[in-house]
């Protein structure tokens, strides 16, 4: 088999860009792509990050080119308002990735909204257009459609992650590339999802301080209630990805809002295809939050002894008359239990020799 290509996300740090240089050739495996916010001024997105300026976006661009990796600018809000269709703003968005294209080498754009898929393929019919996991895709409807306007590449929903057949029937349907995002932890078909998504956009346009998000309050609720839910969400395991061949070779690592320790240590770990600490260390959003909360816990290597993937991967949601995820919650997840990871991610590095001589923290 060939090997795997990650998109790996910037999170506006330049140590952190460094490190990912570092590993874009790995177990076989490469990077392909950098993925990255722009200037908040032309596009709101799907992650809160610090404030980037047009002049800053070109110095990474150039960065990551001159390692001979590709960008690809996210521009995946989910709304922003009335002024969003406003024949200006569209005209002034258009006008930026026309210059980041042509003048700077951008190589491809990822779009949620399909009436922006159009308008980008009407503009500038070279670029890869890629419909962001937030488009929701889950059918073949979607996906024909998505298409039709001008995508060539897509993150389907990740509760699709487990469906193989559905997957095999999304790309027989069309001629779409699939990516195939690997470590968002959000519940499984999250109620709060396209609400939380439409202020996360809003957000990250006003660039203030985020505070008292009562969607991850509520993620959190429900997963404290309940553990199974850890389980259920639509993650892959690093080394459950060649197992996806018929589908794509191609992977999407979440974190561009996450702290250097969690990204390279994410990055790793799905490069090399194998993880032999805690899952809960390489997930995102509301299951990394968590985590770092509570101190959940979960070997990852636990769960090859129950055939983890055949399972869920066979699953027909049938929670009722099914125990499978509650009875290996009940047997695996623990709270309160420290590792290294998740001390690199709260800042408290300091703590981390200590710990470990006192034999205090877990892999």
């Amino acid at each position: 088999m060939a090997g795997l290509e990650f998109s790996v996300p910037y999170n506006n740090d330049l140590e952190t860009l460094d490190e990912l240089f570092k590993l874009k050739e790995l177990n076989g495996n490469r990077i392909r792509e950098v993925y990255l916010s722009g200037p908040q001024r032309y596009s709101a997105s799907g992650r809160i990050v610090e404030e980037i300026d047009e002049a800053k976006l070109v110095s990474v661009m150039s960065l990551i080119h001159a390692e001979g990796i590709r960008v690809n600018l996210v521009m995946n809000p989910t709304c922003e308002g009335l002024d969003w269709y406003e024949k200006e703003n569209v005209k002034e968005k258009m006008e930026f990735l026309t210059r980041m294209h042509k003048e700077h080498g951008l190589e491809a754009v990822t779009i949620a909204n399909p009436l922006f898929v159009e308008y980008v393929k009407e503009t500038l019919p070279d670029i890869e257009i890629g419909v962001s996991v937030l488009g929701g895709i889950n059918s073949t409807q979607g996906a024909v459609i998505y298409e039709k306007l001008g995508a060539t590449v897509v993150t389907p929903d990740v509760d699709c992650n487990r469906d193989i057949e559905q997957l095999k029937q999304l790309k027989l349907a069309t001629k779409l590339e699939f990516k195939l995002m690997v470590n968002e932890g959000c519940l499984y078909k999250c109620p709060f999802r396209r609400f939380h998504f439409n202020y996360i956009s809003h957000k990250s346009k006003e660039l203030g301080p985020v505070e008292n998000d009562s969607f991850f309050a509520h993620c959190a609720q429900v997963t404290d209630s309940d553990h199974s839910q850890i389980l259920k969400s639509g993650w892959i395991r690093p080394e459950d990805l060649e197992k996806y061949g018929e589908i794509t070779h191609f992977f999407k690592i979440v974190g561009r809002a996450r702290p250097k320790s969690m990204v390279i240590r994410t990055t790793k770990a799905y490069m090399n295809q194998r993880w032999d600490g805690d899952l809960m260390d390489i997930l995102s959003s509301s299951l990394n939050r968590y985590s770092l909360e509570v101190g959940a816990h979960l070997d990852n290597n636990s769960l090859s002894r129950f055939n983890f993937f055949e399972k869920v991967t066979t699953c027909d949601h049938a929670c009722l008359d099914c125990d499978y995820c509650s009875t290996l919650a009940k047997d695996l997840i623990t709270l309160q239990t420290p590792t290294r990871g998740k001390l690199e991610d709260l800042g408290l590095t300091q703590l981390i020799d200590e710990m470990e001589r006192r034999g205090k923290l877990a892999r």
